[in-house]
């Protein structure tokens, strides 16, 4: 009697299955490979682009950077750059790599958008860069082209320590710190990463915050939005439909500082006397 090779083993043991198992199998097998892949890209770390401290923290990983391409470049032998908003990271993209845009070049396709870049994060000559390797690492986030830039307001000093936004929201008083309502609403224009807990931040500056703040006030008062009254203090959480910042701290950090679409805003109830706000 010839014993069995393996191979041989293997046919006889796969005789003996019914198809109805055999094909259960395969699809667990499927399934696994597909978890595995998922929990892979879930779990990629994202970060924001203008946030210094989070990136420079991840040279060497493999991260998702967020954010909308200011400007673009090119050079004489071929390869293109996308500049985040902020300048704090570029995109790079090889020659060889432009090449494998059929629709239109990268500096092209996403000036002025906001896109999202997966690759490597690394230092070049000290400056933070990601390289750009195939047309499936980036994707847009929004139709932002041609959208005009953010708007900016400045505020009316009408007191030692009171100020006057153009929607009529008074900034007076200090916070339990000391510091009064405007540097409050300025330390929400910068992330604060060893802060305990979620830190919400502005995009573009103190003078965007305020602009932002006013508009979050007038849709507040355009819809009807019912405040949420705690006594001498009444809040608006209002949806803007876009994003307006993103969240910071140890909170945001571990959450690669996702961005965030919402502007919350404390105020003394029936006034416009601004106590906090920031995206949330």
């Amino acid at each position: 009697m010839v014993p069995d090779t393996s191979a041989n083993a293997l046919r006889n043991a796969m005789k003996r299955f019914n198809p109805v198992v055999l094909l259960l199998l395969v699809v667990i097998g499927l399934l696994a490979r597909f978890a595995v892949s998922w929990e892979g890209d879930s779990q990629r770390k994202r970060v924001d682009a203008t946030n210094a401290v989070a990136l420079r923290e991840s040279v060497g990983q493999e991260v998702t950077v967020f954010g909308k391409i200011d400007s673009t470049g090119k050079s004489s032998s071929g390869h293109q750059f996308l500049n985040f908003y902020g300048k704090q990271i570029s995109v790079f993209c090889g020659k060889d790599d432009v090449a494998k845009f059929k629709d239109g070049t990268p500096a092209e396709l996403y000036e002025g958008k906001e896109v999202e870049v997966t690759g490597q994060l690394s230092l070049f000559n000290g400056k933070l860069q990601l390289k750009l390797t195939t047309p499936e690492k980036i994707r847009v986030l929004e139709a932002t082209a041609g959208r005009a830039p953010p708007k900016t307001v400045e505020l009316k000093q009408v007191g030692r320590e009171a100020w006057l936004s153009p929607a009529g929201l008074r900034y007076q008083g200090h916070d339990p710190e000391g510091l009064n309502r405007v540097e409050h609403i300025e330390r929400h224009t910068r992330d604060i990463p060893n802060r305990e807990g979620p830190h919400g931040v502005f995009d573009g500056g103190k003078d965007v915050a305020f602009a932002v703040i006013d508009e979050a006030w007038e849709l507040a008062e355009k819809t009807k939005l019912k405040a949420d009254v705690e006594g001498d203090r009444s809040s608006y959480l209002v949806r803007m439909r876009r994003r307006v910042g993103y969240l910071g701290g140890q909170t945001g950090k571990e959450r690669g500082n996702p961005p965030l679409d919402r502007v919350f805003i404390v105020f003394e109830t029936d006034t416009k006397n601004i106590v906090t706000a920031f995206p949330r």
